[in-house]
């Protein structure tokens, strides 16, 4: 069935609760359109490029134009994380924060955000200690 012969108001389900002809021709044409289009994509990515975290979010990391952000402005310990040069947002990954349950100097790492005055654990919001 053509997808554009079906509507927003037609059944996605039977009343036996089994796919109606409707909602599987919608899900043909997007099954058909993927198959067409993930070929596409993947060859219009170089393959010798790699995504590297560094840099932070506000602009720019080590890759510059060819994508414009990275995940991690550092990567370090809860001692060693920037306290000055950061923006609001920016992440972080403390590589001993603790996670909650997680002993004073036995952290095994958490992502961390900065909020203008202090990195917090995303995992528990609390700020980051080691």
């Amino acid at each position: 069935m053509p997808l554009a012969s079906l509507s927003a108001s037609d059944p996605v389900v039977d009343t036996a609760g089994r796919p109606t002809r409707y909602f599987q021709a919608l899900i043909n044409n997007v099954i058909s359109a993927l198959n067409i289009t993930s070929p596409l994509a993947a060859g219009a990515v170089p393959a010798s490029r790699g995504v590297v975290a560094a840099g932070g979010l506000q602009g720019g990391g080590t890759l510059g134009a060819e994508v414009g952000l990275s995940l991690y402005s550092a990567v370090t310990t809860v001692a060693a994380l920037p306290t000055t040069g950061n923006s609001v947002g920016d992440f972080a990954y403390a590589a001993d924060g603790r996670k909650p349950g997680e002993s004073a100097g036995a952290g095994t790492g958490v992502p961390v955000w900065w909020d203008g005055a202090h990195w917090y654990a995303v995992c528990s919001g609390a700020v980051v200690a080691a």
